[in-house]
């Protein structure tokens, strides 16, 4: 019977073994691998790359940088209705040849960009909403959010945030949950699963979890909180969201010190590791924005960009789109990074667009095809229905007269009959 039992659970952790680590984009990289091969190798390194969003820069940069798309913020869309919205994006989409990707970082609370211009009142924090009724009060503010999301053309929701922070003096306090890890990762996964089945990207960060540590949007950031500890709090959300599917991971700007003390982890090559090699992630990996004062005091004369890739990133975010894709673009051009690295970033950022964008784009094709078919069928249902109802009229109307005719002709032979028997007794 123990034997039995240890097969059982062996079976099982393989079975979950094979479940957990198929590759998110595995059934789109044979087409990924297709559509790379028609690509010259800039167009590769722009696909690298999710630059701040500029109207004024957009059509320059499609032409020369090939981006994967552009991240918006709140000058991007105050003044806008969103007919001007939709508007603008489509015609910035109608001028790539690569389908683009829209981001907007719309956690919510202190961190909203679409809901401040394009909803009555802005997103209320997870925090709020949890406090209001719970997760399931912040899945209906989430799916409110996708509809809204969907509706103005962005595919990517730079949200939720995962990290944990349960002290209301941390900078990201106010940004998280407020709960322990155990709450927060039921939070995430619920959350995960929504985005999945509403076929928008969420974007998990930050990783490996920003704790108490400062704002790095302003200056370097040293955790010195020992691994073990990470492993017990602030990783086991990001853990649970991998096994949940989670296709975009962001990595912070902290410099976690246990885990490499060089380097801050958005270009650390050990913190990718432990992404990728123990934790099993196959999703995209992306950095938080390297134009942050935590990047650009740490780096000074040494390239993040190039770091970032070296590092494990499959995309970059910055606000200086054009200085780092140059850069890049220099180290690939010197040999100083290969191609292959670059190919293989790109091989999985088109793949994650066959999945999101591209088949968003087929679906809905199809589905207007489909509505076609439907009416199509229903005109023809109610057509060959309205023949049949004038056919069945038109038949009864017949009868009637035939009918009619029939009693008509019927009562004439009968007073005929009847004078003919007048006519004989009188003869009598």
């Amino acid at each position: 019977m123990k034997y039995i039992n240890l097969i059982k659970l062996i079976l099982k952790l393989i079975l979950f073994n094979i479940i957990v680590s198929k590759d998110l984009f595995e059934d789109y990289y044979e087409k990924a691998s297709e559509i790379l091969k028609t690509m010259s190798k800039y167009e590769k390194i722009g696909q690298l790359f999710f630059p701040r969003y500029s109207r004024e820069t957009a059509d320059y940069q499609l032409k020369k940088y090939f981006p994967a798309g552009f991240i918006l913020f709140s000058n991007n869309l105050v003044n806008h209705t969103e007919t001007e919205l939709i508007e603008e994006l489509n015609q910035i989409q109608n001028l790539s040849k690569i389908p683009l990707v829209f981001g907007v970082d719309e956690e919510g609370g202190t961190v909203c960009r679409i809901s401040l211009y394009f909803r009555p009142e802005k997103f209320p924090s997870p925090r709020e909403s949890f406090i209001k009724g719970g997760i399931s009060e912040i899945l209906s503010i989430e799916k409110e959010k996708i509809n809204l999301l969907k509706k103005l053309k962005f595919n990517v929701n730079f949200a939720p945030v995962a990290d944990i922070s349960v002290n209301s003096s941390d900078y990201i306090y106010a940004r998280t949950l407020g709960e322990n890890a155990s709450i927060t990762s039921e939070y995430i996964n619920s959350v995960v699963d929504l985005y999945e089945k509403g076929t928008l990207t969420c974007c998990l960060k930050h990783f490996p979890g920003y704790g108490n540590n400062r704002n790095t949007h302003d200056d370097i950031t040293h955790d010195y909180r020992s691994l073990d500890y990470l492993k017990q709090n602030d990783l086991i959300p990001f853990i649970n969201a991998i096994n949940h599917k989670v296709p975009m991971i962001m990595v912070s700007h902290n410099i976690v010190m246990e885990i490499d003390n060089e380097y801050p982890s958005s270009i650390s090559k050990k913190v990718h590791d432990l992404l990728r090699d123990e934790y099993g992630y196959t999703g995209l990996i992306v950095t938080d924005s390297l134009s942050m004062g935590a990047i650009t005091k740490y780096s000074k004369n040494i390239s993040a960009a190039v770091l970032a890739i070296m590092a494990g990133n499959d995309m970059i975010v910055t606000s200086t789109f054009e200085d780092h894709i140059n850069e890049l673009i220099k180290a690939v051009d010197n040999n100083e990074i290969d191609i292959s690295l670059i190919e293989k970033a790109a091989k999985r950022v088109i793949a994650w667009k066959l999945k999101y964008i591209y088949e968003q784009e087929n679906n809905g094709k199809n589905n207007k095809n489909n509505k076609k078919i439907i009416l199509f069928i229903f005109l023809g249902v109610g057509i060959f229905g309205i023949i049949l109802i004038l056919s069945f009229l038109l038949y009864k109307y017949k009868n009637r007269n035939k009918d009619k005719s029939e009693n008509e002709e019927k009562d004439i032979e009968e007073k005929n009959n009847e004078g003919l028997i007048r006519d004989t007794n009188n003869s009598k």
